[in-house]
């Protein structure tokens, strides 16, 4: 028999209710609590195993009829366990748990901890606050701290005088207590797993609720910010409504607070019936704000107003499943947000996430999107683009191809027939296939069990249109026989063929096949390769010939064989050429992204040329979209302008363009897309004098977005020493949720990048001490580009020696594609400049 894991509770004691008392005090950063766990002994036992960490236990009692027992209690802390030594075998039946406890309201920015604001005459304020996802209840009360051990949560606060406090039920009732605090009592929660409880106490204003089909929704802020809460409101009425039409079952709640929290480490998180969310991710000015900025905090909202379904309501049996609840999710704000703004085209917007879940998945140290979990740690590492965004793809693929509606009917009895339970991620396939009759847990066990995606090699011979699929790898050793169901749809003219591609190689009879395009529609995730007569017939009235999707994945495929080898870098820019009248957003996100990689290959002494390249590339999308909005532009014209304006300004350096931004970025007046691109165009040409002004403008923001747009646009200005100033600034006043992203635009600057790589070195102690552990790998998310030769080995070989407790899996995946940006490097170097011409 093998051993427990460590990490798992013994399933003699099962939790039914917590009665929840918590007494915060944010001057000494510290908190007292008790806590009565009504619990059932399944199998008799004389010790009650719980998860504590981080706290000290004053007092235990365990009641189990009319015995009352004082328990020995032990720590563990390196299990993060609290062990109850009943003395004395407990026999089946129902029992209550009650222990008294304290703890410090840490910064890390998990469990129960501190959160600071300073209002508008520099007075700092402080809240208390939790973040309770993965494992982290635990260090802010005694409980059984895995999914599947769901039970009632009853929470009280001593709230002082002049606070506010919210929790996952609605306030119930207050009482004084003779300190001159009130006692906020919250009503009970449905049967729900500990990682969604949560509890804000601070100095907070909440709007007045909006009724959403009898369901109140309100949102909580710090004072003076009520002024940024109506799209929220808006986004997440509709949200609410629509994700319960969608499920066809009610909220499971009573309430919705949305809550704006001034530290966060993660976006958001779906505690039940009281969302908290990073400010800059739910308080907005529509007016000020860009379109992707307002996209953004709409697809956060819906994704965990979906939660309360999918995870909430019904919930992962561990930790493995972590990524279903998180891919649905996503999956479903795509859809709420295309159903709420359709002028938005969301879901062609999806195509850019799409493309980088499948640039991480091209790498040999991608993993399978189901993978064994057994420890917080390996808890942690789910939390990547893999299970978000290839998860969120793989879904909207699968519901494509069985038609929309056949799929929302499985998923339907999914939740249904498993509401306030626990399941595995087979029970939804189980279900779908159920509803629809097509073999949906097989082919999805080929993508989701099994790390990778395929290529699909298509071309023309005698017989037909060949398919023949292989494993997309940027370092290929040829040696990788794993195959997929392939949901193939194929168009050749108006005839749309379908297919679930098994077998390594099939031939699709068609009347035209050399025009025939692969992944029609642009839903399937899988990389097409087009032989040479294919790939000319598409370039030929492209605009006319494929969908803004379809033109979105011949540019991203193209270039994903250039990174490959298969294509030499002059071959994207071929594409470009033919595409430089493109008028359609996400194409140009691809092609500038593309074309900003080619501009890394340059030498230093060609970058006048390249910089000329760019700008003939992308001034006659620029004159055709014109320097200034026009009336009746829809917001995607909008954000296309300011994209082509910064690959004009910024990356080609156009002398009109660079003057037009410099006044466009200094008027207050001027639209949101032109303003945030000019901050960037700015930057890259910025003075000291910018620069300066760019700190100021981050310490005084109109909004949390406008403060991120100049915070992060210092990691752009040219010379080493506004790098220092920077980075002195990183290490100083820069909110600790926000060092990693800064830090990682900083290590991209082609000019500073090494420099900064040398600063994260002789810092990486401190770093590590100061930022929340589950950010340092969105931290090393900027070493990608670091491809000369000294700094890669200096890169490599100091994370070999430092591997990172949370998060080393994506780390590796950095590590890998440095590697593919160094090798492709190492290939242009000697013709890239010819590639030019």
């Amino acid at each position: 028999m093998s051993e427990p894991s460590p990490h798992r509770l013994p399933r003699a004691v099962r939790p039914v209710r917590y009665e929840l008392r918590l007494d915060p005090d944010l001057a000494s950063a510290s908190f007292l609590g008790t806590v009565e766990i009504e619990a059932v002994v399944d199998a008799a036992t004389s010790e009650i195993v719980l998860n504590a960490a981080d706290l000290e236990i004053d007092a235990a009692t365990v009641v189990a009829g009319a015995e009352v027992h004082e328990p020995a209690a032990v720590l563990l802390a390196d299990q993060e366990r609290l062990v109850l030594d009943v003395g004395a075998e407990l026999a089946p039946g129902p029992i209550t748990i009650a222990l008294t406890f304290r703890g410090v309201l840490n910064d890390q920015l998990r469990g129960f901890y501190r959160s600071t604001w300073t209002d508008d005459d520099g007075a700092e304020h402080v809240l208390a606050t939790t973040q309770f996802e993965s494992t982290n209840a635990r260090r802010a009360f005694p409980c059984f701290d895995e999914p599947d051990r769901k039970a009632v949560f009853g929470v009280s606060i001593a709230v002082p005088v002049g606070l506010q406090a919210v929790s996952c039920g609605p306030e119930v009732e207050r009482a004084p207590l003779d300190d001159g605090r009130t006692l906020v009592r919250f009503g009970d929660t449905m049967v729900m797993s500990t990682y969604l409880v949560a509890f804000v106490v601070g100095e907070l204003e909440i709007t007045d609720p909006v009724d959403v089909g009898g369901v109140p929704l309100r949102v909580v802020h710090v004072p003076g910010k009520g002024d940024l809460t109506g799209f929220a409101l808006e986004c997440g009425a509709f949200s609410l409504a629509w994700l319960a039409e969608y499920f066809d079952i009610p909220y499971p709640g009573e309430k919705v607070d949305l809550v704006a929290i001034p530290d966060f480490a993660f976006g958001a998180m779906e505690n039940l019936g009281c969302v908290t969310f990073r400010e800059a991710l739910l308080l907005t000015d529509p007016d000020q704000a860009t379109q992707a900025e307002l996209g953004r905090i709409g697809l956060v909202i819906a994704h965990e107003l979906a939660h309360m379904w999918f995870g909430d309501l019904v919930t992962m049996e561990w930790w493995d499943g972590i990524w279903l609840k998180e891919a649905f999710a996503t999956f479903m704000e795509m859809a709420c947000i295309d159903a709420w703004k359709p002028e938005w085209r969301q879901w062609e917007q999806f195509t850019i996430e799409r493309a980088a879940a499948m640039d991480t998945d091209t790498l040999h140290t991608t993993r399978a999107i189901e993978f064994p979990v057994s420890s917080p740690d390996e808890a942690e590492a789910m939390y990547d683009i893999l299970t978000y965004e290839k998860g969120a793809s793989i879904v909207r693929m699968l519901e494509q191809y069985l038609t929309p509606e056949r799929f929302r009917d499985g998923v339907r009895a999914y939740l249904s027939a498993h509401e306030y339970g626990n399941t595995r991620n087979s029970d939804l396939w189980d279900a779908i296939e159920a509803a629809t009759g097509d073999p949906v847990r097989s082919t999805m066990d080929t993508w989701i069990l099994q790390g990778g995606h395929p290529v699909i090699d298509a071309d023309v011979d005698e017989r037909g249109l060949r398919l023949e699929q292989r494993r997309s790898l940027y370092l290929d050793d040829g040696d990788d026989e794993r195959r997929w169901s392939v949901p193939v749809v194929v168009r050749a003219g108006d005839e749309i063929h379908r297919r679930l591609l098994v077998d390594r190689r099939e031939t699709i009879l068609l009347d035209e096949p050399v025009t025939a395009v692969v992944n029609a529609g642009g839903h399937g995730f899988y990389r097409v390769d087009y032989g040479a007569s294919m790939r000319a017939a598409l370039l030929v009235d492209a605009a006319e010939r494929l969908t803004t999707v379809e033109r979105f994945g011949l540019v991203d495929d193209t270039w994903a064989a250039v990174l490959a080898g298969r294509l030499p870098a002059s071959s994207f820019m071929e594409l470009a050429r033919a595409l430089t009248f493109e008028d359609q957003l996400p194409v140009w996100r691809a092609l500038g992204a593309g074309l900003r990689a080619v501009g890394r290959l340059v030498p230093d002494g060609d970058l006048d040329l390249y910089r000329s390249v760019m700008v003939d590339l992308v001034r006659p999308a620029l004159d055709i979209s014109g320097l200034e909005p026009a009336d009746g532009e829809g917001p995607l014209e909008r954000q296309l302008r300011g994209l082509l304006v910064e690959l004009a300004g910024a990356v080609g350096c156009d002398p009109e363009v660079v003057e037009l931004a410099r006044g466009w970025e200094a008027d207050p007046t001027t639209e949101p897309e032109l303003a945030a691109s000019s901050i960037r165009v700015v930057a890259a040409h910025g003075t000291d004098a910018d620069h300066a002004s760019f700190v100021e403008r981050f310490r005084s923001p109109r909004n949390p977005q406008e403060q991120l747009r100049y915070l992060y646009a210092l990691a752009l200005f040219p010379d080493r020493s506004q790098l220092d100033r920077t980075l002195e600034l990183a290490v100083g006043e820069v909110r600790s949720q926000n060092v990693p992203f800064l830090l990682a635009h900083t290590l991209g600057n082609r000019e500073h990048g090494p420099a900064t790589w040398s600063w994260v070195e002789e810092h990486w102690d401190d770093l590590l001490e100061r930022l929340p552990s589950n950010t340092i790998s969105r931290l090393l998310s900027g070493i990608r580009w670091l491809v000369t030769e000294p700094t890669v080995t200096a890169v490599t070989g100091f994370l070999a020696e430092h591997p990172v407790a949370s998060g080393q899996p994506t780390v590796d995946q950095y590590v890998e594609k440095l590697r593919v940006h160094a090798e492709l490097h190492r290939r242009e170097q000697g013709r890239i400049t010819a590639g030019l011409g």
